[in-house]
């Protein structure tokens, strides 16, 4: 029964499926990968469900942990690729960062967000919701960079997934200043996270910027979405590795 009341056991129940797709996936065997995808897609949809629960109240802010629901949203992204028609071989290689993304959150677990005024009202889980996407997207397009870098002249879409990506983090920093407005009585604060937020944006125009520039070639472009990739890693991720380091440090 405990299967069914707790997300860690789905969750490790993903990871598994997501390593199997990986192996299956290096291997060249893309049916079986895009298979164990799907179940560990599945696993994951428990796992964030679940954890909505984790008070015995229903709580929409739990299920979007980024620890949890990026590596949803990168897998619903890959599966939605690989079911496209002209799919390529390389659709399901986004199962890589995927199984490396669940991995951080089986070993550095998000904290549980009890209910609150400032988080009852529904622009607290679209704010995160829609930034969890951008970033996913974000991401998926700096691996898709990468394995344009790589020699795979298929996965040139890098630019698309940086620009939907853009759009909805825009978005998400417009619904984040109206959930600080209700809250808090201010739209921004002067935090490091507002700060680190700011300078992905800023750092995404410029590079939508970069189709107005004959100068740059699709290689140097392919590096810059690559850089914004890592840039936002860093800064999503960065705030609970150093917290770690200094608690066993």
């Amino acid at each position: 029964m405990r299967l069914f009341s707790s997300f860690l056991p789905w969750l490790y129940l993903a990871a598994g499926g997501y390593a199997g797709s990986l192996l299956f996936f290096a291997l060249g065997k893309k049916r079986f990968s895009l298979t164990l995808l799907w179940c560990g897609f599945a696993a994951n949809t428990g796992a964030i469900l679940l954890r909505g629960w984790h008070f015995g109240l229903f709580t929409p802010l739990n299920m979007v942990s980024e620890q949890y629901f990026l590596p949803w949203c990168l897998a619903a992204l890959t599966l939605w690729r690989a079911s496209k028609k002209r799919a390529s071989a390389s659709d399901t290689a986004g199962v890589a960062p995927i199984f490396f993304l669940i991995l951080i959150a089986l070993f550095l677990p998000a904290r549980t967000i009890p209910p609150s005024p400032q988080s009852s009202t529904l622009f607290a889980p679209l704010f995160f919701s829609c930034e969890v996407v951008s970033h996913a997207l974000l991401l998926l397009g700096g691996w898709s960079a990468l394995l344009f870098l790589m020699r795979h002249p298929e996965e040139e879409s890098f630019s698309r997934y940086a620009v939907w990506g853009f759009i909805l983090y825009s978005i998400a920093q417009v619904i984040g200043a109206v959930w600080s407005w209700m809250g808090w009585a201010v739209p921004f604060h002067w935090s490091e996270r507002h700060l680190a937020s700011a300078a992905i944006w800023c750092f995404y125009c410029a590079f939508l910027h970069l189709r107005f520039s004959p100068r740059w070639s699709s290689r140097e472009k392919a590096w810059f979405a690559l850089c914004g990739a890592v840039f936002t890693f860093v800064s999503t991720y960065g705030y609970y590795l150093s917290a770690v380091v200094v608690k066993h440090g």
